[in-house]
């Protein structure tokens, strides 16, 4: 039969490496809410006022099933 220590071993080191494994990707999706993608894609704004405050802050509107910041396009460069 093994020792208390080496099964105690054992099961410390598989809780410290799925802890590891979970906490090494922090990112959180980013996702336009479907009105926002709709506004976007004919060249405006969305207009809704839940939509400009989440903006205001950097994020995509939650009520209209967006989630994340908001990503900045990159704009090519003119040389």
């Amino acid at each position: 039969m093994k020792s208390p220590k080496s099964i105690l071993a054992l099961v410390v080191l598989a809780l410290l490496s799925t802890g590891l494994a979970f906490a090494g990707d922090d990112k959180k999706e980013s996702k336009a809410a479907g009105c926002c993608a709709r506004a976007e894609a004919k060249g405006e704004k969305c207009g809704h006022g839940c939509c400009a405050e989440a903006a205001k802050d950097g994020n995509n509107c939650g009520k209209c099933k967006g989630s994340g910041k908001i990503e900045k396009k990159e704009e090519a460069k003119k040389h």
